[in-house]
């Protein structure tokens, strides 16, 4: 008759398994976000939107985005890091505006004078747009941020009416895109 012999750990050896286990699930815990279910608003309220790379292009960067917890917060954040370009534009035109005085037809200075008044409008609009939604008034907001995707074009259409190249393309074209994603965002508050 043959005996099989069956192996048992004896219990201390369970412990001591159980006890790495749990010190490897530590180790590996400790490489991920801290902040993994509020990175994962940002992403869920990204995937809402029609440009969602350019939604998170948008948030990423800016610190606020990881503590924020709600669809009304990344808006608020979107919203500030548009107007933070804007006051950016204005001092490019301005900067531009006087740099050309020297060089530039009167024409092209007025055209980047024009520019500089549409985004100084911008720039209120958007401090005008954060205020309406951190007071949850989500049906002004839309209808303010959506308004305000049309100041770079306007400026855009102001050199190209005079056939002129703008010298704030880039800048419009960024401009535009933080605007477009910040009215998404701010399109999804109920």
């Amino acid at each position: 008759m043959e005996t099989t012999a069956t192996s048992r750990a004896a219990p201390g050896n369970l412990k001591i398994l159980s006890v790495a286990a749990l010190l490897c699930a530590a180790a590996a815990a400790s490489f991920l976000p801290l902040s993994s279910a509020v990175v994962s608003v940002m992403s869920l309220t990204c995937r809402r939107t029609a440009h969602e790379r350019l939604c998170i292009s948008l948030l990423a960067p800016d610190n606020r985005s990881g503590a924020a917890g709600t669809v009304q917060d990344l808006a608020v954040i979107a919203l500030t890091v548009a107007r933070n370009s804007t006051r950016d534009a204005v001092w490019l035109a301005t900067e531009l505006g006087l740099g050309a005085r020297a060089t530039a037809p009167t024409a092209d200075r007025d055209l980047l004078a024009q520019c500089r008044a549409l985004y100084a409008a911008c720039f209120r609009g958007t401090t005008a747009a954060i205020a309406l939604v951190a007071a949850a008034r989500f049906g002004d907001a839309k209808g303010a941020a959506a308004a305000l995707r049309g100041y770079p074009e306007r400026c855009e259409r102001l050199f190209y009416a005079r056939g002129v190249k703008s010298p704030l393309q880039r800048t419009d074209t960024a401009l535009q895109e933080e605007l477009l994603a910040s009215a998404e965002i701010v399109g999804l508050l109920r």
